[in-house]
């Protein structure tokens, strides 16, 4: 009866601060859509003893004119729930914490969400960070002699011909295949010596020698989602560079499927993403807050547990995204 309690009076409670979405449409002409979404998680049950669980679900990023949210409600079936942001990127996340868990730990949020084609409006802010290099992503090496080999490193070249340089070399060096060992992890060695890969790996190649060149490059990760109702248990990544301006969005894997049969489609994808996608976290080697007692993740899409520290194995029985058009 009291985790029942505890359940419902979660499902009742709103966190403050969301942001009121727009009707779709309204965001300087672009197309847009405005749908309910639901992320929830199953985490198994610990090891019998464990005295604490941790639990990290990650939150919906918030970019006006990009993304909007409303109506965020959060439950969780046990346990203290709070949100959270970490300070690396400004990644907001759920965060459960569960003395003495005697079973499975269910945690939920849903929300209503406002997304807009992405054609370089967004208005995140940049750092350093989009400069330096990840566990996976080196920015000296092969990164250095590619954006020598490509001119991207030339600096009396406007930004925007250097990045598409690096766009069309990623497009036409790797194939999206996903039938070997390696692939997304978002690796460089692997897109640049294996040359396939899935989103992760296109976008590694692509902010390794960006950010090489000297031009910020960020990593998104978030989930694809087909127009209407859907269902989907993994993720989809892209990535922006930035011009001094404003963050410009690329989805090279995405045109690496269309290439063959529609060159000026795929050309689209350098500078224009569409809407039908939702945007979770920014950045990879991600420290949770509060802070994860395991190794930094290598990207944050799926949900992350401890029990006493210790890492819960997870998969996608575990999980479930859903959503439908408003």
């Amino acid at each position: 009866m009291l985790r029942l309690g505890v359940w419902v009076a979660l499902a009742l409670f709103v966190f403050a601060g969301c942001q009121t979405a727009e009707e779709p449409g309204t965001a300087g002409g672009l197309e847009g859509r405005r749908f309910h979404f639901r992320y929830e998680t199953t985490v198994p049950c610990p090891p019998e003893g464990t005295r604490r669980l941790d639990v990290w679900v990650p939150l919906p990023l918030t970019d006006p004119g990009v993304q909007e949210l409303s109506e965020l409600r959060i439950w969780t079936s046990r346990g203290t729930v709070r949100q959270t942001t970490e300070p690396a990127y400004g990644n907001r996340m759920v965060h459960v914490r569960v003395d003495d868990p005697g079973g499975p730990t269910r945690v939920s949020w849903t929300a209503v969400i406002t997304r807009y084609e992405d054609v370089g409006q967004g208005r995140l802010p940049t750092s350093g960070r989009f400069l330096r290099s990840n566990a996976l992503i080196p920015v000296d090496g092969l990164a250095l002699t590619l954006a020598h080999r490509l001119k991207a490193d030339d600096p009396s070249s406007p930004v925007g011909d250097r990045a598409e340089h690096i766009y069309n070399d990623v497009l036409a060096s790797m194939t999206y295949d996903k039938k070997h060992q390696g692939w997304g992890r978002g690796s460089f060695e692997h897109a640049t010596s294996i040359c396939m890969g899935n989103c992760t790996d296109f976008h590694a190649r692509f902010i390794g020698v960006g950010r090489a060149a000297r031009i910020p490059c960020r990593f998104t990760m978030g989930i694809p989602m087909k127009p209407g109702r859907g269902a989907y248990d993994s993720y989809h990544c892209w990535a922006h560079w930035h011009d001094g301006e404003a963050w410009r969005p690329v989805d090279i894997s995405e045109a690496d499927k269309i290439v063959g049969h529609d060159s000026l489609g795929a050309g689209r994808f350098f500078g224009r993403l569409d809407p039908d996608r939702l945007a979770l976290t920014l950045g990879r080697d991600i420290v949770l807050e509060p802070r994860q007692q395991g190794p930094p993740l290598n990207y944050f899409v799926f949900p992350y547990a401890e029990a006493d520290g210790k890492n819960v194995e997870m998969g996608k029985k575990d999980w479930m995204f859903t959503w439908t058009d408003a």
